[in-house]
């Protein structure tokens, strides 16, 4: 069975005007602790039709929602849940990309903040999902984008995946850490996937374990906006070397995956040509079926969103 599409997308729009996510919205983070689904999400709350404005950008802010089903969410009132520092902080210039895991009742966000040459990853904790302790940066690399983090059980290891564009277009990354905090960035490996047409993009990275297989789910990348952006599946055996199975999983970007239970996943992502781009939405795509059939599969049964902040 191939994806298909939530039938009352989208599942998230953008705030009403003057409030802090009225702009766009961007990178998701969803996961189920017991019965409730909590979504992390970075917003602008001014976004014009410009490719590019700073001080646009500068607005970003991490919000928070949640659900009793992972398709009807409510705003958290407290947000922003990760707002952006204060005048002389490291973060003053927004806080984007946030990826959250909730481990032995802590809820654990890696997230990026900062602008350009400036921004980095930094790590917050909270016990409730919603009062966060911002606990400070976790690197020092500037002009990073896109982090994901896979715990392995297996070995002990946190595994980092992350875009940096300074290396671009070969700006995939990957690094390991004994702990949620001390990556070893220094001997991050770069990363190709096989299958894939370079010198292109390809970012957006969201890995998954399934049994002994590793799934990344991954985009092609053009800017301004990714017009023809589609989420697409790599697998590998290491978490290391990937190989393209899937280029066409479905039309849009920033492919985010939850398994809600043992046959069923929900997969939340942006609106193909909606990158970065005023009034971008948060949509939903369901799957019944085992990870390794999509492998198998050509396409979705999506057609390109046509209700976006609708």
């Amino acid at each position: 069975m191939s994806l298909r599409e939530h039938a009352s997308n989208p599942v998230l729009t953008v705030g009403g005007s003057g409030e802090w996510d009225a702009g766009a919205l961007g990178t998701m983070s969803v996961l189920k602790v017991a019965d409730v689904f909590h979504m992390y999400y970075e917003a602008w709350s001014r976004r014009s039709e410009a490719a590019w404005d700073e001080q646009e950008y500068f607005t970003l802010q991490i919000g928070h929602a949640t659900s009793s089903d992972g398709m009807r969410w409510t705003r958290d009132p407290v947000n922003p849940v990760i707002p952006r520092g204060g005048d002389g902080d490291w973060d003053h210039h927004g806080t984007w990309d946030p990826f959250v895991l909730c481990e032995d009742g802590v809820f654990k966000m890696w997230y990026g903040g900062g602008a350009n040459d400036y921004c980095d990853w930094a790590y917050a904790t909270s016990e409730d999902g919603r009062n966060f302790e911002k606990q400070g940066k976790i690197s020092w690399l500037g002009n990073v984008e896109d982090i994901h983090i896979v715990h392995d059980r297996a070995s002990g290891q946190y595994h980092v995946y992350y875009w940096n564009r300074a290396y671009e277009p070969m700006g995939l990354f990957h690094a390991t850490s004994p702990n949620e905090t001390d990556f070893n960035f220094a001997a991050a490996e770069q990363l190709t996937i096989e299958g894939e047409d370079y010198p292109g993009m390809y970012k957006f990275t969201h890995v998954v374990q399934e049994q002994n297989t590793w799934y990344m789910f991954y985009g092609n990348f053009v800017r301004p906006h990714c017009a023809d952006g589609t989420v697409r599946l790599a697998i590998s055996n290491d978490g290391s070397k990937w190989n393209s199975v899937n280029k066409n999983l479905l039309p849009g970007h920033d492919g985010e995956l939850l398994r809600v239970n043992d046959t069923r996943w929900f997969m939340y992502y942006g609106p193909q040509g909606y990158f970065d781009r005023k009034d971008c939405t948060i949509n939903l795509t369901i799957y019944d079926g085992k990870l390794a059939n999509l492998a198998e599969q050509c396409g979705c049964s999506l057609p390109p969103c046509s209700r976006v902040g609708s």
